[in-house]
């Protein structure tokens, strides 16, 4: 029966995987239409290459779209929105931590709408992260629906950001390993098969709808010489420079946003009206940026242009995320990678023309390090540059500038990705593992016992005794004069003092107790609580009230901390 049990759990995976790959497909086209239809009448073209177009649009044609726009997105979040934001990337791996999948589909649909409105007049974020909330929240939805365990809303919650990734780059690969790497934070094998299923499925669907072509169509680049090496190292390196620079002027916007006295309807229209404002100089911020991103790869972007796109862009989509004129990250750190990597492409080429590849060759390779630094994604952003250009030397040099631009920032920034770090900065740590956020969520207090007793300095080991033997303490805290704790016994320290050499009725609690510094709260973490115990090798700690370090509340045994650790675990494998 559990053998036919099982392979029915697969074969309803297998069959939602499908259902939540065609859904979140449709809904990645429809959500790239609605883009196109709203630019189209914004600006009177709808071409994602906006590159192509948008240096002839009028001074005020700009403004008016993107202070429209920005407008048109406070009415619905203040008549649809309760949290009058929309939501990206952080919001699902936030949900996959802490609310078991679970996410509001009309929040959900909003935000898409919200996102596609940004996008299409005009706002510098990105794509790609609306449509991963836009995939996270549907799965959510069908799971809802079916009732279904927690292990496998997990599964199908993976599904649906496999699809989405994999519905807007055409890079099915890509799609299944951004779900397992960003997502759900780990690789399991029993969720492999239905999020590969769900992606390939989304990827079809795509193909039938725009043909079978990756997002950028690149010309045929090779590596000129394998002496690039250093070269590619160094890219690396600024490609990580420039990640930490944008991360940190991503923050440092909403910061002086927060501080100003202003209503929150009132932000999308002055972020609009900025962006705008910006892009009476730079029209080539506008938009996600993708015909600008191809422009560079195919070096048509001149070089003093290429060095203003860095400064303004990284400017337009900190102001966009700041005054919440849009949301996702993940299109501008594409943009910025291929443009400093073109620009540095064309300083090594003009160094060493003999040696240095064609530098669009260099602007792939910054496209891919600086957003998976900005991503925290080295594997998913490989496998989407590799399927981009099937080149296996360019994937070599990727990888040498990918790995050394997410150890300089990671090192740097003290986390793995700009979505960690928004979500620290609400006070929710999920970096590493589900597992060490769960035990970072779980408190001490919920897991300390109160079986002991305190004793004096002076007590004799025949009371000791009694408390220990007769009356079944398993721990004693021997406190001083000022009530603090200075040892601890136990039945081990007892049957020590009674093999002492010295007669008993001259040994006291002072004579045979261990010392006993350390301490926790009710309020510690169990991951906290692991740390210190390894710290101190001890079987037991004392747990002291906050407010009051002379009182002992309760204490906490090793064999409870790896009892409550091991339930955790049990739940993190439960994906």
């Amino acid at each position: 029966m559990r053998n036919f049990s099982h392979a029915h759990d697969k074969i309803i995976s297998v069959i939602l995987a499908i259902l939540i790959g065609l859904v979140v497909a449709f809904a990645a086209i429809g959500f790239r239409d609605l883009i196109q239809i709203i630019q189209s009448f914004a600006y009177g073209n709808g071409s994602e290459n906006i590159f192509n177009f948008v240096a002839g649009l009028l001074w005020w044609q700009i403004l008016l779209s993107t202070v429209g726009g920005g407008m048109l997105i406070s009415i619905i979040y203040a008549l649809f929105m309760e949290k009058k934001t929309a939501g990206a990337i952080a919001e699902v791996i936030e949900a996959n931590a802490l609310q078991n999948t679970k996410m509001s589909a009309k929040e959900g649909i909003f935000s898409a709408i919200t996102a596609a409105i940004a996008l299409g007049t005009g706002s510098a974020a990105g794509r790609e992260g609306p449509v991963v909330h836009l995939g996270a929240t549907l799965s959510s939805w069908i799971s809802g629906r079916f009732h279904l365990s927690d292990r496998m809303c997990r599964t199908l919650f993976g599904c649906g950001v496999a699809a989405a990734i994999s519905a807007s780059f055409n890079a099915p690969i890509a799609g299944v390993f951004f779900a397992l790497e960003v997502i759900l934070g780990h690789y399991a094998l029993h969720a492999f098969a239905p999020i590969v299923i769900s992606s390939v499925t989304a990827a079809i669907i795509s193909r039938i709808h725009f043909g079978n072509f990756p997002a950028f169509i690149l010309p045929d680049y090779h590596v000129a010489s394998f002496l690039e090496f250093p070269a590619f190292l160094l890219l690396g390196a600024v490609s990580a420079l420039v990640a930490i620079i944008f991360i940190k002027a991503i923050f440092f916007t909403e910061d002086i946003a927060n501080k100003i006295p202003i209503p929150s309807w009132t932000r999308p229209p002055i972020g609009g009206l900025a962006i705008g404002l910006i892009a009476i100089f730079c029209p080539y911020i506008l938009g996600a940026g993708y015909g600008t991103t191809d422009a560079a790869l195919k070096n048509a972007i001149p070089i003093d242009l290429l060095c203003l796109l860095i400064i303004a862009k990284i400017a337009a989509t900190s102001i966009s995320l700041a005054f919440r004129y849009g949301t996702g990250i993940f299109s501008p750190s594409l943009l910025l990678g291929a443009v400093i990597g073109s620009t540095f492409g064309y300083v090594a080429t003009l160094a060493f023309p003999e040696l240095a590849s064609d530098y669009g060759l260099y602007a792939i390779v910054g496209m891919g390090a600086v957003s998976s630094a900005v991503l925290g994604a080295p594997i998913s952003t490989i496998l989407i540059i590799f399927e981009l250009t099937g080149d296996y030397q360019i994937t070599l040099m990727l990888m040498i500038a990918v790995v050394t631009a997410n150890l300089i920032t990671t090192h740097h920034l003290k986390a793995t990705s700009f979505f960690h770090l928004q979500l620290k900065r609400k006070g929710q740590d999920m970096e590493g593992s589900r597992a060490k956020y769960l035990s970072q969520q779980f408190k001490v207090k919920k897991i300390m016992s109160h079986d002991f007793s305190t004793v004096g300095t002076e007590t004799s080991l025949e009371r000791v005794k009694e408390l220990i033997v007769k009356l079944h303490y398993n721990v004693l805290f021997v406190l001083d004069e000022t009530f603090e704790i200075i040892g601890i016994i136990t039945l081990n320290e007892l049957q020590e003092g009674y093999q002492k050499d010295s007669p008993i009725e001259q040994l006291t609690t002072l004579d045979i107790c261990r010392e006993h510094s350390f301490h926790l709260s009710p309020n510690d973490s169990l991951y906290s609580a692991v740390y210190l115990f390894e710290q101190t090798g001890d079987e037991n700690i004392a747990v002291i009230a906050e407010d009051d370090q002379n009182q002992i509340v309760g204490v906490l045994s090793h064999r409870n901390l790896l009892r409550a650790y091991n339930k955790i675990l049990i739940e993190a494998e439960e994906i």
